[in-house]
Parts: structure tokens; sequence; C-alpha cells
């Protein structure tokens, strides 16, 4: 059987696989941050609308491309337009997911540094001062991220070589459950800590005045970012779905899953953060540098610490998989390499790539680009332009070029499943889905400001 013939062996493995991918660092690590520095619970509504009116959809057109073909992104749009010109859109979706998962291997690697800082030395005793200088020394060291990151690209490779049922699946189906309870044990204990209820005002009271069309953006981002939409990875994995499975249902509960481990991260962390007066608006570093500070005082803080950095270890580990997916499915299509080269090729070019994003880190590097730090630059580029577009032609080609009966199909099941809401969501995905889009692409390129 062919590799691109191959399809999820289980309705439970198709839903953990596809929840590995969009249940990851953007969950954990970039969800409460973004919380935090947008108004908490006056983003996270903002955030909740974004992901249910705009990436449900968005998921939903890129799996139709992928399943109704069996072919990687590039081919995929290849097979369904008569203008070729349309495979651009798949090449720049596997760029896009090579270049997010190079900078995206730096973050997991600080993950693999922290959870064996847990395990070995622990956070107990550590003052802010000490924890942040400890991070700036470790971020300067350019090696010590540098392994890390190559230490973490070596262990996605190892699980994407092994393929999709004995590697992909067998691997989500246990580290997802694992991901639940460590979670649900974190939450648990966060309810114990005095800061409790002002964690909870500060994410369910909202505050209408902080919402801007910042927040709206940084919203739209984030569900971009977390539900791995405009990247090739929807498409890819959609053509590992059966052609049973309905995917407005896989979509919706996807979806829910995300926004539920989202939350809980927030319900987890932010207790911690209100008990020892920390700011909730730390930024990015608010994992990295304030929860060890966090762990330093609470009761058990070295045993939260372990079970929260591996927590993290996992998210990322089941989201980088399905990035390496995608790129090694258009090698084995389009230059007829085995699993084995096409993983050990990509991953050599990945580390190079991961190499640059942390030492440009430095102080001082002059590895940059557009006047940032290279990592930074593709954080941004990615994030805020190249996902974007990429969403935004996928779901261009779906609701104006792709033929109406086959989105049907496979929306409908060949009309077994969903007939009623079909024509909502086509509506939505011609009109409402890239005239949001489009004005949130403008503003992004200054051509309008809001």
């Amino acid at each position: 059987m062919n590799d691109n013939k191959v399809t999820f062996g289980s309705k439970f493995g198709t839903l953990a696989v596809v929840a590995g991918s969009v249940i990851g660092l953007g969950n954990i690590w970039r969800f409460p941050y973004l919380a935090g520095s947008n108004g908490g619970s006056a983003f996270i509504i903002i955030y909740i609308l974004c992901s249910l009116c705009i990436a449900v959809p968005i998921m939903m057109s890129e799996f139709v491309i992928g399943r109704s073909t069996g072919n990687n992104a590039f081919r995929a749009f290849h097979t369904l337009s008569k203008n070729k010109i349309w495979a651009m859109v798949g090449l720049l979706g596997i760029i896009t997911v090579f270049i997010i998962f190079g900078f995206y291997s730096v973050i997991a690697g600080w993950a693999i540094s922290f959870f064996q800082t847990a395990i070995t030395t622990g956070f107990t005793g550590r003052d802010a001062s000490d924890i942040h200088s400890n991070f700036i020394d470790y971020i300067n060291s350019g090696w010590k991220p540098t392994i890390a990151a190559i230490v973490f690209i070596g262990m996605t490779a190892g699980i994407v070589i092994g393929g999709i049922e004995k590697g992909i699946e067998k691997i989500n189906k246990i580290l997802m459950p694992m991901l639940a309870v460590i979670l649900i044990i974190l939450f648990l204990y966060s309810t114990t800590l005095s800061g409790f209820s002002d964690a909870m005002n500060f994410l369910f009271k909202p505050d209408f005045s902080k919402i801007n069309f910042s927040t709206i953006l940084a919203a739209i981002g984030q569900s971009f970012f977390s539900m791995s939409l405009g990247m090739g990875c929807m498409i890819t994995y959609g053509t590992y779905i059966r052609p049973e499975t309905s995917l407005p249902k896989l979509v919706l509960t996807i979806a829910i899953a995300d926004l539920s481990v989202a939350l809980i991260a927030g319900f987890a962390i932010f207790p911690g953060v209100f008990t020892f007066g920390i700011e909730p608006t730390s930024g990015p570093t608010l994992v990295f540098e304030t929860l060890p500070l966090v762990f330093s005082q609470m009761l058990g803080g070295n045993i939260f610490g372990i079970l929260f950095f591996f927590l993290v270890f996992i998210a990322a580990i089941t989201s980088s998989v399905s990035m390496l997916e995608p790129i090694v499915l258009f090698l084995m299509q389009e230059f007829k390499l085995s699993r084995i080269k096409s993983v050990i090729s990509i991953s050599l070019i990945v580390t190079f790539l991961a190499v640059l994003c942390a030492y440009s880190q430095i102080g001082g590097s002059s590895i940059r680009l557009f006047g940032l730090n290279l990592f930074d630059a593709l954080n941004n580029a990615t994030d805020k332009v190249m996902m974007p577009l990429g969403a935004l032609f996928i779901i261009i080609f779906i609701g104006w070029f792709a033929n109406k009966n086959l989105v049907r199909e496979q929306i409908t099941n060949n009309g077994l499943h969903f007939n009623k809401g079909f024509n909502l969501y086509y509506f939505i995905i011609r009109f409402i889905v890239p005239i949001v889009l489009s004005l949130f692409i403008l503003n992004l390129f200054g051509v309008l400001t809001f």
C-alpha cells in the first residue's frame, strides 16, 4: 500500500493525532501570556468566537482538500484545479510549516532543559533575579538551547519515521491522555491556592474596555497558530482521515478540545501567578521565567515543576510531528524518496535553521532579519503574514474555485451527515471568512488602520 493511501487506524487514533497537532505550545506557552497581556477574559471571549467562526471552517476546508485527493498540500491543489498556480498555495503552506518547525524546536528545547532542571536541581530557594539571570545565561550560551533543540528534532524524527499508524498515531494515543491527566492534576492543585478566586475573576469577568482591534488581531493569530492552519498540516492529515469519518463532527471536537486545554492551562497557571504576586501580563516569559518562580515558592513546587514542564514537552512533541509530516509527504510524493530518507533530509535542514534561531537570540547577535533577531523575525513572518495568507487562499479556493459538489460530498459524507449545515458553512467560507481575513491582512500591511 502506498503511504498516501494509509489511513488512521481508529476514530480515537484520528482524534488523538489531530488533537495532538492543535494542542501544543500554542495552548500551554502562548495562550496564557496572550490572555494575560490582553485583559484576561475579554481576550478569551474574542478568541473563542474567532476559533469557532473562522478557524473551524478553515480547518474543515483543509481536510476537504486533503481527504478528497490523498495528496500532499502541493499536489492536492494541483489535482483539484486546472489552473496550476493554485499549487503554489500548497507550496506556501509547506514552506511555512518548515520555518515554524525551525524556531518551534528552539522553544520546545527550552521545555526539555527546564524539565531536566526540575528533575535535577528543582526551583526551590531561587528568587526572581536568580531565575531571570539563569534563563538569560541559558539563552546567551547559544549551545545549550541548540543541543536541546537538536534532541527535540531527533525525537520528532524518530516518531515520524515510524509512519502514520505505528509512529504518529501510536505515540499520540499514549501522550494525549497523559497530557490530559497532568493538566487536570495541576488544575486540581491550583484550586487549593489562595489566588484561585482572583485568577477566576481575571479569567471570567470580562473588562470590555480592554478590547480593541489589536485584541482581535491577537485572537485571530492565536487561533491560527494553535489550530495549525494555513501551513499544510491539516491538508496532510486530511489524507489519512477515513472516508466514513464526519469532518464537521471531528473538527468541532478538536476545536472544543483545543479551547478546553487552553482554558484549563490558564486555570492551572494563573492561580499560582496571583497567589505569589506575579504580574499576569509577563508576556512570552510567563512559562519559562514566571512559573519557575511560582514553583520555587509553592508547597511541593519541585514535583509540580516536573509535571508542568513534562506537560509542555508533551504538547510540543505531539505538535511537532504534525509539522514534520507535511514536508515528509511532499518529499515522498514529489521526489520519490523513502520515508526514512525524507525524514532524515528535512531533520538535517531544520536543525541548521534551529541553530541559527537559537544563536540569533544571544544578546548582540548579528543573525537578524527585518530588524529583528532571526527567531522573532520568523515567528512574526509566519504568525502574522504567511499563515493568514495561506488560510485566505485556501478558503477562497474552496469557496470559489473548487467543485461545489466535491466539497459537499466531503463535508456531508455523500449526504449522510451535516446536510442542513452545509449551506451555512459554504456561505461562511465564501463571504464571512475571506472578508475577515482580508481586513486582518490589510491591517498587518498597514493598508488599513483601525
